[in-house]
């Protein structure tokens, strides 16, 4: 055996010793090692030597095994316990109110701690539309408003296009949703997304308001919902899916369309024909 073998498994048996596991262990195998001239190499240790560094490296190898199949359940785990926690918050609210309330208790969620507000629904209560819109940036937790400065008004033109518009009445209104209320900072060692533990939120929310059709602005939103599928075949020409029976149509990010004009034609042609349904539900 040649001295780096030997330096390797000197290695060995200091991890093994001291009851560590080392790095590059799962990459090692053993077989090979013997193969090497490792019986050889420690003819000169003594019984109980050798047999302390087998009993050792056994422990490492079943540490090494077991480790690696019950990280991952236990992940798993208190991925689901954070969540089915953000569910009880959620179900226990009983109208609008009371569920924003319940986002602002709920401590589970990672990025609040980096945000500097909440942004809540906005618009006509009364609405038949419901729009749920991007996270919020620093201008809008300023604001408290799902969309502020130029981003704002290019929504506003958006909608207002196709005769919706916050402030107007139930059957040209809209009621505007923030997918998530707060500002979106991913932590180092983050093990449960907001994505996720937003959800029953957002859903509750839905199922409180009762929405006649929903638009969702950007990705996120049907990420959470779990209607990514529906929208990502259609994407360049108008489609109409459904969450839960309703109505969906998905138009580009307001920020995404500030930067690619051209992504305007796909948002045009989603909402042209959701006013088209909206018309012809209401003859």
């Amino acid at each position: 055996m040649d001295n780096y073998h030997k330096t390797l498994v000197a290695t060995l048996i200091d991890y093994a010793e001291a009851g560590l596991a080392e790095p590059g262990f799962d990459e090692i195998k053993s077989n090979l090692i013997l193969d090497l001239g490792f019986t050889s190499y420690t003819s000169n240790m003594n019984t109980l030597s050798q047999i302390n560094f087998d009993k050792n490296l056994s422990t490492m190898s079943l540490s090494k095994n077991l480790t690696s199949q019950s990280i991952l359940p236990i992940e798993e785990e208190n991925k689901k316990s954070i969540i089915l926690n953000a569910e009880k918050f959620a179900n226990k609210a009983i109208d609008i109110k009371s569920l924003e309330n319940e986002v602002k208790n709920f401590e589970g969620f990672h990025s609040t701690h980096g945000s500097s507000g909440m942004v809540f629904a906005t618009g006509n209560s009364e609405a038949d539309v419901l729009v749920i819109s991007e996270p919020p940036g620093r201008d809008e937790e300023i604001e408290s408003l799902p969309y502020a400065g130029l981003a704002g008004e290019l929504f506003k033109k958006i909608f207002a296009a196709v005769k919706l518009d916050p402030s107007e009445r139930k059957s040209s209104g809209i009621y505007v949703l923030p997918a998530i209320p707060f500002r979106l900072v991913k932590g180092p060692n983050e093990k449960t997304s907001d994505l996720d533990l937003i959800k029953p939120f957002l859903k509750k929310h839905i199922e409180i308001f009762s929405p006649k059709y929903i638009v969702l602005i950007g990705k996120i939103p049907s990420v959470i919902l779990g209607l990514s599928g529906q929208f990502q075949a259609n994407e360049e020409n108008g489609f109409i899916g459904s969450y839960l029976g309703t109505p969906t149509i998905e138009i580009e990010g307001i920020r995404s369309m500030m930067k690619s004009p051209e992504r305007k034609r796909r948002t045009w042609n989603n909402l042209k024909l959701l006013r088209k349904k909206m018309d012809k539900d209401n003859e």
